[in-house]
């Protein structure tokens, strides 16, 4: 049964991302599908098409720019300095950063901008504006104020998505925890889940490990703004602005060592059933913490670092209601689905050439719906 099962997920992960290249919804991708099998757990990885016309196929190792996957990576980093007692989770924005005292979000809580209840705007074009050179501290500071002052909804009333919002979130941890987002990030996260070498941020690495990383990443989109064509470069404007370091995005990585997050998360959420690796999992993420964590929030489907099933989902028709995951603009996404115990990664480039081809949204359904059909067979 388990090869059975094996060989169909893997056949048709292949097949869904050649359709997906067939039919011009991205150049390549690479997909992890990550399953318990009793106490183990084992994984697929799938690599199909190409970096982009003539720069080579896809790999296994590839590293995708993950957008928005990042957050849930952050999230993470904030519950486990909540686990160990360094963090207060109701401290406000105001308390940590004193810049923003006055600004509309001051009062917002470290939960609140983690489950995007501050009220902030989804985006803004800070990185257009910017008083000082990208990546400087001035540049940094600034983003930080006028962030702060991008309110558009009720504090906690309604779940409103921001980027701003995780951007706020990662000084923040920055601040408390006395060190960089990226050697944050790191140590309490990658390096605990053994995947500090295959997800990284790129504009935190020297300039020949940056460089060597640029030739084994798929390009996104030619920037406009920074003039050129951006490879192993962060895609997102106001992180490349913040300095390539930022809480909602700037992260590159594997599809398996995205899956390491999620399958991590499983083992947490559900430690106190489970035999085995339950002591393992209890040391990365409390249970309970966990729970409370992923746990349905009044004004929308958003938790804490991660999104919940919704109707119509990215996620397809087939995953459990208590599912959960994450999306990123270039072309990547998780879902976690508890009730299976199963991860499934899909990271591609759909932004090359351009951003204005988002085939991607169907896409992702039908993808997730093949790839769970051929499980459950």
């Amino acid at each position: 049964m388990g090869n059975d099962r094996r060989e169909r997920v893997q056949v048709e992960a292949a097949r869904l991302v050649d359709e997906g290249v067939r039919s011009n919804v991205f150049p390549g991708g690479a997909v992890c599908v990550a399953y318990r099998d009793d106490d183990r757990w084992e994984t697929i990885e799938v690599a199909r098409g190409e970096l982009a016309p003539r720069l080579g196929p896809v790999r296994t190792d590839t590293p995708y720019d993950l957008a928005s996957l990042t957050k849930p990576f952050v999230a993470t980093a904030a519950l486990r300095l909540r686990a160990a007692g360094r963090l207060d989770l109701d401290e406000t924005l105001g308390d940590t950063l004193p810049e923003t005292r006055g600004a509309p979000a001051a009062g917002a809580s470290i939960e609140a901008l983690a489950t995007h209840r501050a009220g902030l705007a989804a985006w803004g074009a800070l990185y257009l504006d910017l008083p000082d050179p990208p990546g400087s501290a001035g540049a940094q500071r600034w983003m930080v104020v006028h962030a702060a002052r991008r309110v558009e909804a009720r504090p906690s009333e309604q779940a409103v998505y921001s980027d701003l919002g995780y951007l706020l979130l990662g000084r923040m941890l920055e601040v408390r925890a006395g060190t960089s987002l990226a050697a944050l990030v790191s140590s309490e996260v990658l390096g605990p889940l053994g995947v500090a070498d295959a997800i990284v941020y790129p504009a935190a690495l020297p300039d020949d490990a940056a460089a060597r990383l640029a030739e084994r990443a798929p390009p996104t989109e030619r920037c406009g703004w920074r003039g050129r064509l951006l490879r192993g470069e962060v895609h997102d404007d106001n992180c490349a602005a913040f300095g390539g370091v930022a809480g909602h995005a700037g992260l590159f990585g594997t599809a398996r060592s995205v899956a390491a997050l999620g399958q991590a998360t499983l083992d947490a959420l559900d430690a106190g059933s489970r035999q085995g690796p339950a002591a393992a999992a209890e040391a990365f993420l409390p249970s309970e913490l966990t729970a409370w964590a992923l746990a349905e929030r009044p004004g929308g489907s958003l938790r804490f670092g991660w999104d919940g099933k919704s109707a119509p989902s990215s996620a397809g028709t087939r995953t459990s209601p208590d599912s959960f995951g994450h999306l990123g603009y270039t072309g990547t996404s998780i879902w976690c689905d508890p009730a299976r115990g199963l991860v499934v990664v899909l990271l591609t480039n759909r932004v090359f050439p351009t951003r204005a081809n988002v085939k991607i949204r169907g896409f992702r359904p039908a993808f997730h719906d093949g790839i769970l059909a051929a499980f459950d067979a």
